[in-house]
């Protein structure tokens, strides 16, 4: 084994050696570089496997119905957020970053190039080259459906159609969510299937906010796999101050019967 020599190990440290630091004050003339937004559409632009994308950017999920319909494109950068812990489907929330050519808003649907959903579930951060915030993929497509009033006679106040039918009228047809089970203390009730008092099923619900999902009240409902929910809760907590755009929050509980223990097939 050779020697060591302590001379150089001196003079390896000493080459490591940071420059002093000097406090001066900021020059009042400074400005970032110029190219700084251009390099970050740039970037956006190169074919970064995982990590950039070309979405279709959708303001009102409804919109896209309508026979003027011009879809939007966007080039954006999904990265993993570094949870610390895992709550209801956090692990299923990535960061989001564009560039400025076409303004974003929190509750925007975005469809990414292999047919992924997501909605942008974060108020968005303005950088000094990119708009960031985060984005929560939907897992499911669902009907929000009203239990129709009932046709009266006019003249006698009598009903006109079945007093026990159960027709129902679309609030919201195929409407992407994110849901998850609600992460705090569940209640226990007779709502399932099954002999006896079991949790209520209280699941989170987020949907995007538009002239459409507005319309979603108390006792609506949607099924959601084998089972219905009824929501019971709405909440306006992370929808814009005008009302214009963001995140309407639902808590929905699983109406009694349907399926039982287990899956058939």
């Amino acid at each position: 084994m050779a020697r060591v020599v302590w001379d150089r190990i001196d003079k390896i440290r000493e080459s490591r050696e940071t420059i002093p630091f000097r406090q001066l004050p900021s020059h009042e003339n400074f400005r970032p570089p110029a190219q700084i937004e251009s390099d970050f559409r740039h970037l956006l632009n190169h074919d970064v496997p995982h990590v950039n994308f070309t979405f279709e950017l959708i303001h009102d999920w409804f919109k896209r119905n309508d026979e003027d319909y011009e879809p939007i494109y966007i080039r954006g950068q999904q990265t993993a957020i570094d949870w610390k812990s895992k709550i209801g489907n956090s692990d299923m929330s990535t960061n989001f970053k564009t560039s400025y050519e076409i303004p974003i808003q929190k509750g925007d649907i975005v469809v990414r190039e292999d047919g992924a959903l997501f909605m942008l579930n974060w108020n968005i951060t303005l950088h000094a080259n990119n708009q960031a915030t985060q984005s929560v993929e939907c897992n499911a497509v669902v009907d929000f459906t009203r239990k129709a009033k009932p046709e009266v006679d006019p003249t006698t106040g009598f009903r006109l159609d079945d007093p026990i039918s159960n027709d129902r009228i679309v609030i919201a047809h195929e409407m992407p969510i994110s849901h998850s089970e609600y992460a705090g203390r569940p209640d226990f009730s007779g709502s399932s299937g099954q002999a006896g008092m079991h949790p209520d099923h209280l699941i989170s619900v987020y949907v995007q906010w538009n002239p459409t999902t507005r319309k979603i009240r108390l006792d609506d409902e949607f099924v959601l796999g084998d089972f219905t929910y009824r929501v019971v809760n709405v909440s306006l907590a992370e929808v814009q101050i005008d009302r214009d755009y963001g995140v309407l929050s639902l808590n929905a509980k699983r109406v009694a019967g349907g399926t039982v223990s287990g899956i058939e097939g």
